[in-house]
């Protein structure tokens, strides 16, 4: 190695200390990656008696979401998410049921858009 490179000792001494600080960093990355718990669910939703867990894969807070985004929501089309969007002009929603209050969303809507709602708190 050392006709090619042409590394003194030292370097070379350098280059063997890096390699196994190298080689002990990635095992102990290994190690915490697999020791670790995998995280929970950020929004756990209980639906029924049998106590299923439901997740939204994604969220959105009706106070702030554009009409576009809340037409992605399951059951929300055109004129509902124009209805949020006239709703909270005039009133904040404190609480993800408050959206039960604009016309055309009730408690069956809600039950189907509720894993995906989620009112910040200011």
């Amino acid at each position: 190695m050392n006709r090619f490179f042409d590394f003194t000792p030292g370097q070379l001494r350098f280059l063997a200390v890096l390699c196994g600080t190298a080689l002990v960093m990635g095992g102990y990355l290994l190690i915490r990656t697999y020791a670790t718990p995998p995280e929970q669910a950020p929004l756990e939703v209980i639906i029924g008696d049998d106590r299923q867990l439901f997740t939204g894969v994604f969220v959105l807070d009706p106070n702030d979401a554009p009409a576009d985004s809340l037409e992605l929501l399951p059951g929300i089309g055109r004129v509902l998410a124009d209805r949020i969007v006239a709703y909270r002009r005039n009133k904040r929603f404190e609480r993800e049921v408050d959206i039960t209050e604009v016309r055309g969303i009730g408690p069956r809507l809600y039950e189907r858009i509720k894993p995906y709602l989620r009112v910040k708190k200011y």
